[in-house]
């Protein structure tokens, strides 16, 4: 591992201490860049993209009076320090794909720097080119990640599982099976490919315009057979099925294994969340009724996306931020949650369809920017 201290090229804090959100008990976020050396970057075998963990010693000392001196930084250092750096191609790599976490680095507020130099300034200056109608998609994304996790918990929270699921229960024999796992391994990767050929992931076109038509498709199909994205799925599924000629008694077994499967792994992340729930936010969804602190991040993301969309612009330290506190502390009820979500969603499309911003970067002109900061890092 070569010296991360000697080639990052930007340090920042990150999280709640840079959205302007941290509280006491919130800890320290660290995200950066470096450039590895050229022998690092072509080697066989020490290939470097990303370092993650606890800050490493040297780097830590370098910025701990920046640390000491930032408003709220300082409480959180007692509490933990976590550190991100990304080697300069994955991370330009990442903000060209509207990753939201990367361009949140991109984008930090200067007050929260605490490495600068003249390359992280050259790319900085660039960063408005990587603000595409991709984050419609990577925003929302990540925001519906955070919501179908608040309904994940709140359903565990008002209908906890109260027994293990058994084979049994789904019309199969408690001990071994009537299909081997071999077998079932085959038949789903058939089902699988014969699903995948009904898609247009193969067909050459820029990703962000598949999403785009493989959203309306599901739209359309979902429309057409009035149903929702899970009962669309099941009948994909049972389409597949039928293509294949599948006897129909492989097919039940088949289904009732994953849903055997599935049944099991939703059992298994109730444990896992049962036995390492933070007591604090524990205590929030008791009282609330749902995981606050997704609430939180759910509404930022969204409105983050929405105001790249609609401004040009992303705000990393939020102006908004007292009102994320408080919907941190259940100032929102659920269903205003769910009504707000859709709200933005449904904005974010519009914002979407009337920005002037373009629907992807241009790839030769960042690949020519990155190339042109890395080969400056070795002279």
């Amino acid at each position: 591992m070569f010296s991360l201290e000697k080639r990052a090229i930007f340090l920042s804090l990150a999280g709640s201490q840079a959205h302007g959100t941290a509280r006491d008990g919130s800890d320290v976020d660290l995200r950066g860049v470096c450039i590895a050396q050229l022998e690092v970057r072509v080697s066989l075998f020490s290939n470097f993209e990303q370092l993650e963990g606890p800050p490493p010693a040297e780097l830590a000392a370098i910025v701990a009076s920046r640390l000491q001196a930032h408003p709220t930084a300082r409480h959180g250092l007692s509490v933990k320090s976590e550190c991100v750096i990304f080697d300069i191609a994955k991370f330009v790599g990442l903000c060209a794909n509207a990753n939201p976490n990367a361009l949140e680095i991109l984008f930090a507020d200067e007050r929260d720097w605490l490495i600068e130099t003249p390359t992280w300034r050259q790319l900085h200056c660039e960063r408005y080119k990587f603000l595409t109608k991709k984050v419609q998609q990577t925003f929302l994304g990540y925001a519906m990640a955070q919501l179908k996790k608040i309904k994940t918990h709140r359903a565990w929270l008002l209908n906890p599982p109260k027994a293990k699921p058994m084979r049994e229960e789904f019309g199969l024999p408690g001990i071994g099976a009537t299909l081997s796992r071999d077998d079932q391994n085959r038949i789903e990767q058939s089902i699988a490919e014969k699903i995948r050929s009904f898609r247009i992931d193969d067909i050459e076109m820029p990703s962000s315009t598949r999403i785009a038509i493989q959203e309306r498709l599901t739209a359309f199909c979902g429309e057409v057979l009035a149903t929702s994205n899970e009962e669309l799925d099941e009948r994909t599924r049972a389409v597949a099925t039928r293509a294949l000629s599948l006897p129909v008694d492989v097919v039940q077994t088949l289904n009732a294994e994953k849903r055997y499967r599935a049944a099991m792994a939703q059992w298994d992340s109730y444990q896992l969340w049962k036995s390492q729930r933070n007591p604090a936010r524990a205590k929030l969804e008791r009282d609330h009724g749902y995981d606050t602190k997704h609430a939180m991040h759910l509404i930022r993301l969204m409105r983050m996306g929405l105001e790249v969309l609609e401004h040009g612009d992303l705000l990393v330290r939020r102006p908004d931020a007292e009102e994320l506190k408080a919907i941190r502390d259940g100032y929102m009820t659920f269903d205003e949650l769910s009504t707000a979500a859709t709200s933005l969603q449904a904005r974010m499309e519009k914002a979407a369809a009337d920005s002037n911003l373009l629907s992807d970067v241009d790839r030769n002109q960042v690949d020519e920017l990155a190339i042109r900061l890395m080969l400056d890092a070795t002279e």
